[in-house]
């Protein structure tokens, strides 16, 4: 099934139904292992590992960041994640935090919605805007909150990334006069 089909499928499931469709029940052995595959993703962009996080995520993966810029899975490993992984392996840029918070977990059979928040705080580089991508700067630190949307397709029995959505929240309104 293509990712289109996939995330079309996802759209209607969530918009039409007022409970999800849970296959398994909450705390089956499914959310476990995506719960371990979603830990396993955390460590990884920790450490900076571009081959555990590539082959978490499905051929044909899109992620759209915070700006609205799409990138597929090549894109943004190149662009991305592989630059950052670079100053993280060479000591010059560290997460200082990479909390995921608020998590909440949708199963629909093969696919799962993840939602909530990631709390980071890093030093050592900034994001260059125009290019999407990490240039180190020892004078630089990123902190920020995060709100994600992430679809997870189970293929021959292994849990897989297949698209994610960032958006950086709203402030809170101003108290009115």
């Amino acid at each position: 099934m293509s990712l289109r089909r996939i995330l079309i499928l996802v759209g209607v499931m969530v918009c039409c139904y007022e409970a999800p469709l849970l296959s398994q029940s909450p705390g089956s052995s499914s959310e476990a292992e995506l719960r371990a595959l979603m830990a396993e993703r955390r460590q990884a962009s920790l450490e900076g590992d571009s081959d555990r996080i590539a082959s978490s995520m499905v051929d044909d993966y899109l992620q759209t960041d915070v700006s609205g810029y799409v990138q597929d899975k090549t894109t943004w490993l190149n662009e991305y994640f592989n630059p950052l992984a670079e100053l993280i392996k060479a000591g010059k840029f560290r997460w200082e935090i990479y909390d995921e918070k608020e998590v909440q977990l949708r199963l629909y059979g093969d696919t799962a919605v993840v939602i909530g928040s990631l709390e980071l705080k890093s030093a050592g580089a900034r994001i260059d805007r125009d290019r999407h991508t990490w240039v180190a700067d020892p004078n630089a630190s990123v902190s920020r909150v995060l709100r994600f949307t992430r679809v997870y397709v189970r293929k021959n029995g292994k849990w897989l990334l297949a698209a994610l959505h960032n958006a950086v929240p709203l402030p809170p309104p101003a108290p009115p006069k």
